[in-house]
């Protein structure tokens, strides 16, 4: 009679526990969204041969979205400097975001501080 009780128990938690982990990754597709943009972003922007053309000064904000061909569409740039947010916005139309599915026309905002120290 015990055993019953015991195994019944832990049948439900493990059906609760299995409910409560697939609701989680359904829930914040956003999350994993911005983590895969954020490493495209990383690979682009710390591309070594590019070095001559970074900007050495400058603040730049970028409020984006990924449209339903995959591009990154740029709704907003504010920039402290001409020559920076020209090449951010070259840099952000060379990544390509149709591999993956993406909450498209989710808004993503990027802050991109360039200093030469």
């Amino acid at each position: 009679m015990k055993t019953n009780i015991v195994i019944r128990i832990f049948v439900l938690a493990l059906i609760v526990g299995l409910i409560s982990t697939f609701s989680s990754y359904a829930a914040s597709p956003a999350a994993v969204t911005a983590k895969s943009i954020q490493q495209k972003f990383a690979e682009v922007f710390q591309n070594t041969e590019d070095r001559e053309n970074v900007p050495t000064e400058g603040i730049v904000v970028v409020v984006f979205t990924v449209t339903d061909e995959g591009k990154l569409e740029i709704k907003k740039l504010e920039s402290t400097n001409e020559e920076a947010s020209n090449y951010v916005t070259q840099k952000m139309a060379g990544i390509p975001c149709q591999d993956n599915v993406y909450p498209y026309h989710h808004l993503y905002k990027v802050k991109f501080h360039f200093d030469e120290n």
